[in-house]
């Protein structure tokens, strides 16, 4: 091309600007929402949907759809695996920061112990308390109960039922855990997007001038 043509884009396969954008928006919107939200219900499944989750991300939407099969480099695979690592690490206590926002503290009666059987054939420990609406709940996290049937302890819990109780004060939720590694995982995450959206790794990026008019 002579003098006057604009900047030739190479045919390679992947996202724009734009879509690549966008694209990642989606990208850490669905991680933060695989990581934490089956967490509020069991931690265990949340550690394994959120596991499955990022998994296929990375493998469909970043690889195939944003990169468009081309190589990723090293640094932006570690930084969304380092963000997906710190979004699961803080979903083990997403239902603090569930209860921190939208729970009531008062007095629970521990109920009893039962041993449940877990997907897997895993026999554990379960503690049920009593709520102060006389409902009977058991708590979000498994173990023996603290202390003797009977006992009076303090409890956080949720009103509608959606989290289990948690028994501590408003005070001594680990709400800052959950928000934390969910704050750095998502910046992690953000990291990476910025450095494909507006780095060397960006697809369509013109690779170089047009030779001038001769």
């Amino acid at each position: 091309m002579r003098g006057g043509g604009k900047p030739s884009k190479p045919a390679i396969p992947g996202l724009g600007p734009r879509r690549a954008a966008l694209a990642w928006a989606l990208v850490v919107a669905l991680a933060v929402l695989s990581t934490y939200g089956p967490a509020l219900l069991d931690l265990g499944l949340g550690i394994v949907v959120g596991l499955v989750v990022l998994v296929t991300l990375y493998a469909w939407a970043v690889r195939r759809i944003i990169f468009g099969g081309r190589p990723i480099s090293r640094r932006n695979r570690a930084s969304y695996w380092i963000g997906g690592a710190l979004l699961v690490v803080g979903g083990a206590h997403a239902p603090d920061a569930f209860l921190a926002l939208a729970g009531d503290q008062g007095r629970a009666t521990i109920a009893y112990a039962s041993t449940e059987t877990g997907s897997h054939g895993t026999r554990y420990k379960q503690c049920w308390v009593e709520l102060p609406g006389g409902d009977v709940e058991r708590l979000s996290r498994t173990g023996p109960c603290p202390a003797p049937d009977g006992t009076e302890h303090l409890v956080v819990y949720s009103p509608s039922g959606l989290v289990g109780p948690i028994l501590t004060s408003r005070g001594g939720l680990m709400w800052w855990w959950a928000a934390g590694f969910g704050l750095a995982g998502i910046a992690a995450l953000t990291t990476t997007a910025v450095r494909t959206v507006r780095g060397p790794d960006l697809p369509h990026r013109p690779v170089g001038r047009t030779a001038q008019g001769r």
